[in-house]
């Protein structure tokens, strides 16, 4: 199995203090209305027909990563798996907890801060790894997937989710075109560099890859995929104006 260096981790910081600062929009998130919330809802339906769609035998060993309010993995302990479930923000692991014990999960449920790049867990010791909207956020997305691939057990599964650089709603609104992402890169550092503009949270936000990137990364560490799909995109603007929801 190929390593990956591990990179330096500033931008993981920012990354983890936007998360610290909206953990409960990621739970409202699924409440919500409009494309957005309905998209998140549209996956966790899509990964839990997936799982499903395993077969796993009751008390099979599952990992979900990047937990946040819980939701996936309260649906999974209901259906019989033992799940650990971790996340790199304590905020986001007290808001799971809680859900567990409101939805009387904690039996088959155990929770933990954890850093997916960084995974305390032996080699081969879970049937499934999870990882729903964590790709997209973390500036080690390779050696993430190779740790996915570490702790998964021969002939498990793992399912993980990234952001769509090539969605429609990108390619249509040309401050979003994927196309221009260098040229913003440098205008931003040359501002910042000037004293023109200052970064802030606001400047966090998820990256998103291409088919053939996250596709390569699963070659790397060994994996095979055998099932993909894209779900939603939206809302459609222009120059970041949303035009139709």
């Amino acid at each position: 199995m190929k390593k990956f260096a591990v990179p330096r981790f500033g931008q993981q910081e920012k990354v983890n203090a936007y998360f610290r600062s909206q953990s409960s929009f990621w739970k409202d998130i699924y409440t919500g209305s409009g494309v957005y919330a309905e998209i998140h809802r549209d996956r966790h339906a899509a990964a839990l027909d997936w799982v499903d769609g395993l077969a796993l035998a009751p008390g099979s060993k599952v990992l979900e990563i990047g937990c946040g309010a819980g939701l996936m993995s309260v649906a999974l302990a209901k259906r019989g798996l033992y799940i650990h479930a971790i996340d790199s923000i304590k905020a986001m692991v007290d808001l799971a907890r809680r859900h567990a014990e409101e939805s009387g999960a904690t039996d088959l449920l155990s929770l933990d801060t954890g850093d997916v790049c960084a995974l305390a867990f032996e080699d081969g010791s879970f049937d499934l790894v999870i990882a729903l909207g964590v790709v997209p956020w973390l500036e080690c997305p390779e050696l993430a997937i190779q740790e996915m691939a570490r702790v998964t057990r021969p002939g498990g599964h793992v399912i993980l989710t990234a952001d769509n650089r090539m969605r429609l709603n990108n390619l249509l609104d040309p401050w979003l075109n994927p196309a221009l992402s260098p040229l913003k890169r440098r205008v931003k550092a040359v501002l910042e560099w000037v004293g023109l503009r200052q970064q802030s949270l606001k400047d966090v936000g998820a990256t998103s890859h291409s088919r053939r990137f996250i596709d390569k990364a699963l070659v790397r560490v060994g994996l095979v995929k055998a099932r993909d799909m894209t779900l939603g995109f939206g809302p459609f603007s222009l120059f970041r104006r949303t035009i139709v929801p």
